[in-house]
This record gives C-alpha cells, sequence and structure tokens, in this order.
C-alpha cells in the first residue's frame, strides 16, 4: 500500500468527523460532474456565465428528484448546498435561495391556493427560478423597516405592491434577465384599512421568460466577480398578488376584512415571516465550512509541490519554510474547528427542522432579525465566513501570482466569504444583536471554569476563553445597569459600548469554536479507547491539531489576559513558544490532516495543487498564440 492510499484510508475518521453523517450524501453529487452544465466553461462573470449557473442549478435539481424533495430532506438540503459551494459558489447562492428560502417559505409560511400551488410546482421543476426581495437599497437596517407596502384590496381579495420611493427599491435580487422565468419571495408590510399589520412575505410571479409582470421595474446592477449573478434593483408599482400569494403563516383576513394574527406582535410577526433565514444560516455555515476546507487544500497542496531556489536551500518546497507552515497551519487549524462546529448545528436544525416554531421566547431584534430567529446558527455563520475569508485569502496570498488565476478557486472562494459578510444576515449586525442578546438575557450565564489547569493545554485554553466571555459579560451587565434609565436615550446608553458587544458576542463564539473541537477529540478518543495508537494514526494527528488551534486562540486574546490579570508576561512569552512548538507537532501529520478535510480532486479543480503545477496550468489555458 502506498504512502498516500494509507494516508488516504486513515482519514476516513476524519472525514465522518469533519462532515457529520451527510458525507455519503456529499460524495453521491459528484456524478453530476460529468454532465454537460458542469463539463461546460464560461467567463468569470456575464450573460454567459448567468445562462450556465441556472443551467447547473436546473440539472442539480433533476439530480436529486426537485426542489420540494430537499425540503423534506434537510439533511440533505445541507449536503447539496455544501456540495454546490465547493463546485461553483454562484451555483451555491442560486440554489440556497432556491431551495432554502423560496421552497421552505411557500411550504412553510404559505397555504394552498389556485395561485400558489402552481407556483411552487414550477419551482420544483425548475422551471421558475426563485429569489429573495428584503434589502432596501436607500436605508440600512431595512429588514427592520420594510417600506414595500402590500395593500389589501377587499372587493378583488387580492394584494397590491407598492414601492414608496426609489429608496425603496428591493436590492439584488438575481431576477435580471437570463431568459428563464423568475420569481420571488417579496417582504413587505401589510396595510389593511390604513393599519399596519406587520411584514409578511408574499410569492410574486417577477417575470416569464419574455415578460416582466406588469407593475414591477427591474433595473440591472453592474456586474460583480464576488459571486455574479443576474443581480437587480426591482420596484412595484401597484403589482397585483392574488391572495394565496400572502405567506400568512396562521394569519387571515376574514370576509368582512376583520385581520386576525394569533402571534399579535409586530415584533415575533417578523421573526417568523423571516424564520426561513435559519435554513440560509445554517445552510451557509455548512457551505462555507466545506468551501474553506477546498481552499485549505488548495493552499497547502500547491505550497507541498511548489519548488523554491532560496539560497538557504534549493529544490525545496516552499512548506518547509516556517512562515508558510506558521500561516497555513494556523488557517488548517481554523479550518477543522468551524468545520465541527459545523456539523453540531447541522446536527441541531436537522433535529428541529419541522418541529412547531416557538416564538414566546424570541427576544426583539435591534438592528436586524437574524440574531433572533437562531442566536447560535447565526453566530455560526458567522465564524464560518470570517474562516473562510481568512482561508481564502491567506492561501491566496501564500500563492504568489497563482492565487489570482479564477481557475485556481481561491479568489471564487474569497468572494464567496465577502458575499456573506451581508447575505443571510449582516455579520456584524448579527453580532451586535448576539452581544445586546447574551447581556439582557439573564438566564444565560457562563460557567465557571474550576480551575485553568495546564496553561498550554487545550483544557487551559477552553477555561481562559471561559474567564474572558464571562468578564466580558459581567462588565457590560453591570455598566448597563449603572445607568439610570431616565437620564438617556437606549441610543446614549447602547451606543458607546457598541465595540464591546462585539467583542463578547465574538468571545462567545470562540468559546464555541474551542467546546466543539474539544468534544470531537473526547469523542475519538473515546471511541477508539481501546485502539492501539500506531492503528489509528488520525488520534494524533487530530490531537496535535488540537493543541495548535487552542494555543493560536489564546494568542489572539493575550492583551486582554494580561489586561486583567488572569495571565502574566511570563505566561504569554510561553504560549508564544508552545504554539511555536505545536507547529512542529502537526508537521508529520499533515497528510492525515490534509487527506481528512480535502475534498475529490475533481470537485475543486485548481490546477495549482496538482502534483505537475506546470504541466496543469498549460493544459487550463485556451488556444496558444
Amino acid at each position: 500500500m502506498t504512502a498516500d492510499r494509507a494516508a488516504t484510508e486513515t482519514a476516513h475518521p476524519l472525514r465522518r468527523l469533519l462532515h457529520g453523517d451527510n458525507h455519503p450524501d456529499v460524495d453521491a453529487l459528484d456524478g453530476l460532474l460529468d454532465t454537460p452544465p458542469f463539463k461546460r466553461s464560461a467567463p468569470p462573470c456575464g450573460p454567459e456565465r448567468h445562462t450556465r449557473t441556472y443551467d447547473r442549478l436546473r440539472a442539480l435539481g433533476e439530480w436529486v428528484g426537485g426542489a420540494n424533495a430537499l425540503q423534506h430532506d434537510p439533511a440533505r438540503l445541507l449536503a447539496v448546498l455544501e456540495w454546490s459551494a465547493t463546485v461553483d459558489p454562484p451555483l451555491f447562492l442560486a440554489g440556497t435561495v432556491q431551495y432554502a428560502v423560496c421552497v421552505a417559505a411557500m411550504t412553510e409560511l404559505g397555504r394552498p391556493g389556485p395561485y400558489l400551488d402552481p407556483l411552487i410546482d414550477e419551482v420544483d421543476r425548475h422551471e421558475t427560478f426563485g429569489s429573495i426581495m428584503i434589502t432596501e437599497v436607500g436605508r440600512g437596517n431595512s429588514h427592520l423597516a420594510t417600506r414595500t407596502e402590500a395593500r389589501f384590496d377587499p372587493a378583488t381579495r387580492e394584494f397590491t405592491l407598492r414601492t414608496p420611493d426609489p429608496t425603496a427599491a428591493k436590492f439584488m435580487s438575481h431576477v435580471a434577465g437570463t431568459g428563464r422565468a423568475h420569481m420571488a419571495i417579496v417582504y413587505a408590510r401589510l396595510l389593511l384599512a390604513g393599519q399596519e399589520r406587520g411584514v409578511f412575505p408574499f410569492a410574486v410571479r417577477v417575470r416569464a421568460a419574455d415578460r416582466i409582470t406588469d407593475g414591477i421595474h427591474i433595473t440591472e446592477l453592474p456586474e460583480t466577480t464576488s459571486v455574479p449573478l443576474n443581480y437587480a434593483l426591482v420596484t412595484f408599482d401597484n403589482t397585483r398578488v392574488p391572495y394565496d400569494g400572502w405567506l400568512r403563516d396562521d394569519a387571515s383576513i376574514g370576509p368582512d376584512g376583520e385581520f386576525s394574527d394569533p402571534l399579535g406582535d409586530p415584533d415575533r410577526r417578523l421573526v417568523r415571516s423571516l424564520s426561513v433565514s435559519s435554513n440560509a444560516s445554517t445552510g451557509a455555515a455548512a457551505a462555507l465550512a466545506a468551501a474553506a476546507r477546498a481552499a485549505v487544500t488548495i493552499g497547502i497542496r500547491h505550497s507541498q509541490h511548489r519548488l523554491t531556489m532560496g539560497r538557504l536551500g534549493t529544490d525545496l518546497p516552499v512548506l518547509n519554510y516556517r512562515t508558510q507552515q506558521d500561516a497555513l497551519y494556523g488557517v488548517l487549524a481554523e479550518v477543522y474547528a468551524c468545520s465541527f462546529l459545523v456539523v453540531r448545528i447541522k446536527a441541531q436544525y436537522v433535529r428541529q427542522r419541522g418541529a412547531p416554531v416557538d416564538l414566546s421566547e424570541a427576544q426583539r431584534p435591534v438592528w436586524a432579525p437574524w440574531a433572533s430567529v437562531s442566536r447560535e446558527q447565526a453566530l455560526t455563520k458567522v465564524a464560518a465566513t470570517r474562516i473562510l475569508q481568512q482561508a481564502a485569502g491567506v492561501c491566496r496570498e501564500r500563492a504568489g501570482a497563482q492565487g489570482l488565476l479564477t481557475v485556481n478557486r481561491l479568489l471564487e472562494y474569497e468572494g464567496l466569504a465577502q458575499v456573506y459578510q451581508a447575505a443571510a444576515g449582516d455579520n456584524l449586525l448579527i453580532r451586535l444583536d448576539a452581544g445586546k442578546q447574551l447581556v439582557e438575557d439573564l438566564a444565560h450565564t457562563v460557567p465557571v471554569p474550576a480551575t485553568v489547569g495546564e496553561l498550554v493545554s487545550p483544557g487551559g485554553a477552553l477555561a481562559l476563553a471561559l474567564l474572558r466571555e464571562r468578564g466580558l459579560l459581567t462588565e457590560l451587565r453591570s455598566r448597563v445597569e449603572g445607568v439610570p434609565v431616565e437620564e438617556k436615550t437606549a441610543f446614549e446608553t447602547w451606543n458607546p459600548l457598541l465595540p464591546d458587544l462585539v467583542a463578547l458576542a465574538d468571545a462567545h463564539q470562540q468559546r464555541l469554536l474551542l467546546e466543539a473541537f474539544a468534544e470531537v477529540v473526547a469523542e475519538a478518543d473515546s471511541i477508539s479507547i481501546s485502539t492501539d495508537t500506531d492503528q489509528a494514526p488520525h488520534l494524533p494527528a487530530l490531537r496535535a491539531l488540537h493543541a495548535l488551534y487552542a494555543l493560536k486562540s489564546l494568542e489572539q486574546t493575550l492583551s486582554w489576559h494580561l489586561e486583567n490579570g488572569s495571565l502574566t508576561a511570563s505566561d504569554a512569552v510561553r504560549v508564544h513558544r508552545e504554539r511555536d512548538r505545536a507547529l512542529d507537532a502537526v508537521h508529520p501529520h499533515l497528510a492525515v490532516l490534509l487527506d481528512g478535510c480535502a475534498p475529490p480532486d475533481a470537485r475543486s479543480r485548481a490546477p495549482m495543487a496538482e502534483q505537475d503545477v506546470v504541466a496543469a496550468l498549460f493544459a487550463s489555458g485556451g488556444s496558444a498564440q
């Protein structure tokens, strides 16, 4: 057996730990790579790229048995999104909206009717492609103050959508002309007899293949190379929507025009109307983590194969250099930690999918609704975005000019992270809302570690992370409680604290990542407790990477610990030295760790990751001149 084959086979336990139970579903999709839409090349952006994206989305939908099938199989939905993000980020974004938002909103919040049922069927068969219209271009935090109006006409029992002025135009929905039919889930404030009744989604036919729906005006936006799609600005001018196009949940309007909503509260209604964001947050977290695994695989393999002619030693792989190890092993550890947290969140999501929604404990959103739908899912999406940006950016930078070629995928993955700073919820707003929730939710407590224990161990790093989160939480609560309510407005009270709210949310997120890594290592140890370590090389590999991640995390927070007395200057020096030793400990296990997280070569197709980089680059180019 070759060394590579042995590494691949022993990596199987790591693959299960990194992917969860849906790993076989992800691999089964690779058969699509041999179909015409996935073999066809296209430019980085523009109409031809958009055409290919929708051809691929249709092929993907047919392969999995339609969009509705994924609605009933949440684990497979996540597998589809993971796979598509690795293969083609625009396909992933379009697929997320089609499957996780549009179909989910229509089937979960809609009620059967002669308008909605055929529309669901068309989206299921990919005869019509879905988009989401919520963000409005003219004002920040528009999710909390939607200005698009939906007026109920009691005579026809229809709604008319209206954009009050250009600042309320819906922004970045992908409905510009592609020669295909498009629909959208449009969020608007319901107006009934002059009274506002809350924000609801409406299922709206935007365009057929050759004509735009009456009353809808579409302005195509300039192209972007970060996840290119047919983005547009959209306004409405008394666009008519049938009664069953109102995705009303348990709300209703009686024959006499009487409005009923069991939730009885505009904030709870907003959170419920946006409850499909749970699908988008979890799907994004899973997909971004998968893209991060692909990015770090490409970056490290390139560094293994790239020979350098530096005068310290010629014909050495660039990965032999300490600077390269420091950068790339660090992001490898981050990617592993993120993947472990995502597996935990995916399992939670699959368990809860389809369960009755309880909004009685939902906290009032202040900046955006995403953390009120699910704080942990939203924060995991934030973590996955940051770690993908770090992984793709570091690997691109460390690859030199080759990292700039789109064929090497790193720019595409970095662009995906850039888009998801705002997509599925703005990351800064999520962190602000999450931080404020943690402060105000007095039922939320941070465990007190019995002892820090060994400083430079993973257990020590986790204990110190708990101390830091607890310290930040205690300080913020005391500062808020110390402000007399009558003396300051809410803005005056909270605005000086916003950076600290972000720091608290980040500390909580970092603790979740450390806990997830520790739980996985403990699980792997317990499963293999009677197994000889020499026969299970993934265990020492996992422990070595865990130690590096813990020290890297602790190193990033040293300033707080030094300021608050939980560590001394000599402790900080020791942390730096031990992190350097941890790099040495990871190096012998690189083959196992890399094969554990690497997607199949056909899925990422990056010439710079090939053994013969030069030959692969020539083969990937256009015609000779």
